[in-house]
């Protein structure tokens, strides 16, 4: 084998195993999270959102940080303060809603909004879905956690 042609063997390995392991660890930063806290379920009782500590191999700094509204390109070497992502489901049935991007939690996250005025289900910045048709009237008050 030719010197140009081990060079380009070893390229192309070396990028489907990089490629393989950013899919893989794309995966099972979600596959293997961690729910770090009791469930919080809305005033009336339509939502259910759970929240998740990232299952993360490499140290915080690696993972680029998004911005919460999206407009703004993810940051990279960041420091994570509190990094974590949350499902809503329908609490009526279980069903999985939506699940956001992951967060700084510290710096994004916030109180929780069922749609009241917005029409989203909020923390703090974060958007987590529009709200359900048949759950409009789900109305600001003291969130429940779930015993």
């Amino acid at each position: 084998m030719k010197p140009a042609s081990r060079r380009l063997a070893f390229f192309v390995a070396y990028i489907t195993i990089a490629g393989g392991l950013w899919t893989a660890s794309n995966w099972w930063e979600r596959g293997w999270a961690a729910k770090d806290s009791e469930s919080s379920i809305s005033p009336n009782g339509c939502y259910r959102i759970d929240s998740f500590k990232p299952y993360w191999v490499l140290p915080d700094f690696l993972h680029p940080m998004p911005h919460p509204f999206g407009d703004l390109p993810p940051k990279w070497f960041a420091g994570w303060g509190y990094p974590a992502f949350l499902r809503l489901y329908d609490h009526r049935n279980g069903n999985l809603i939506s699940e956001t991007e992951i967060y700084d939690l510290e710096s994004a996250g916030g109180r929780l909004s069922w749609g009241e005025g917005s029409g989203y289900v909020m923390a703090g910045l974060i958007i987590i879905a529009s709200n359900l048709p048949d759950c409009t009237g789900d109305h600001p008050g003291e969130t429940r956690r779930k015993q």
